[in-house]
C-alpha cells in the first residue's frame, strides 16, 4: 500500500482461480457450475434461514449426491505425463499446507474460490486479496467464517490417496513448528502493524469524530497506539503457542494441527458460510 486509498498491484503468470478452473472443467462436461446451490435450493428455499442441525441434514445430503472431485481431474486432464502430474500434485500440496498454516497465524479469511488462484505449470496455489486478516471474517457479525482456513472436500479429494492424513497434516507440523520456533520474529514484524498509520483506517476502534462525522487528526505528536492492533498482536501471539480457542488449553505442534484440520473439515462450520464462499467445493 501507498495510502489508504492506493496501492501497487501485480500480475501473476499463467496463474488461474480456482473458480475459473472448476466452472471451466463443468462447463466443458456440461455440468452446471453451480450445481450444488441448485440442489440446496432444490431441497429448501431459503436455506440460509434454516437451523443449524436442518443445515447439516441438506448440506450432507447435497455432498453425497455429487462427487467433488473436479480440482481433481483438472490437475489430472491437464497433466501432459504421469511424471508431471505428480509432480503438480505434489506442489498443490505443499502450497495448501503452507498457506494453511501460516493463513492461520495471520487470521486470513474469505478464502473463496475467487481468491486462491492455481498456478498451471506448477500446480502451485497462490493466495490473493489480503484485505480480511487478523480474524475479521470470524468476527464479523453476518456469516462469521467458522474455519480457519479452506480445507473442504474438493480441497481434499485433489491430494494423494491419503487425503489430509500424509503429505498434507506432516507439511502442516513441520510449518506450523517453524513458524512457533520464530515466534518473537514473527511478532517484531507484526508489532509495525501497530504504529502504521496506513492501516489504522481498518484496524481502529474508536475516534472522535467533528459535525461532518469525518475524523478528526491528532494534532500532538505523541504516537497513539491502536488497541485493536495490541489486542491482535495478543491473539497471534496465543495462536504461535499453541492455545485452542475451543479447548482453552495449549497444545503440541500436533494436536494443534489436528484440531485446525478438524475445524477446517466439520460439517456443522461449513454449513454455516455464505454461498459465495462455495463450501460444498
Amino acid at each position: 500500500p501507498l495510502s489508504p486509498h492506493s496501492g501497487l498491484s501485480g500480475w501473476r503468470p499463467h496463474s488461474d482461480t480456482l473458480h475459473l478452473l472448476i466452472k471451466e472443467h463443468r462447463e466443458r462436461n456440461k455440468v452446471t457450475p453451480t450445481l450444488e446451490t441448485k440442489l440446496c435450493q432444490k431441497f429448501c428455499f431459503c436455506y440460509e434461514k434454516l437451523p443449524l442441525m436442518m443445515k447439516i441434514e441438506v448440506f450432507e445430503e447435497v455432498l453425497n449426491i455429487t462427487t467433488g472431485e473436479d480440482l481433481a481431474l483438472i490437475l489430472y486432464q491437464r497433466s501432459p505425463s504421469a511424471e508431471v502430474w505428480f509432480e503438480r500434485r505434489k506442489n498443490y500440496i505443499l502450497s495448501h499446507a503452507v498457506m494453511s498454516m501460516v493463513g492461520y497465524i495471520l487470521g486470513l479469511g474469505d478464502r473463496h474460490p475467487s481468491n486462491i488462484m492455481m498456478d498451471r505449470k506448477t500446480g502451485n496455489l497462490i493466495h490473493c486479496d489480503f484485505g480480511e486478516c487478523f480474524d475479521v471474517s470470524r468476527d464479523r457479525e453476518k456469516y462469521p467464517e467458522k474455519v480457519p482456513f479452506r480445507l473442504t472436500r474438493m480441497m481434499q479429494k485433489a491430494m494423494e490417496v491419503t487425503g489430509i492424513h500424509g503429505t498434507y497434516t506432516m507439511t502442516c507440523n513441520d510449518v506450523m513448528e517453524v513458524l512457533r520456533n520464530n515466534e518473537n520474529s514473527i511478532l517484531a514484524v507484526l508489532e509495525t502493524f501497530v504504529y502504521d498509520p496506513l492501516i489504522n483506517w481498518r484496524l481502529v476502534e474508536d475516534y472522535e469524530v467533528d459535525g461532518h462525522g469525518r475524523q478528526i487528526q491528532e494534532r500532538n505528536n505523541e504516537t497513539k497506539i491502536n488497541k485493536k492492533a495490541v489486542e491482535i498482536l495478543e491473539k497471534v501471539k496465543k495462536k504461535l503457542t499453541g492455545f485452542d480457542d475451543i479447548t482453552e488449553k495449549y497444545l503440541d505442534v500436533e494436536n494443534q494441527v489436528q484440531s485446525l484440520i478438524k475445524q477446517a473439515t466439520a460439517t456443522e462450520n461449513l454449513c454455516q458460510l455464505y454461498m459465495g464462499w462455495c463450501p460444498f467445493w
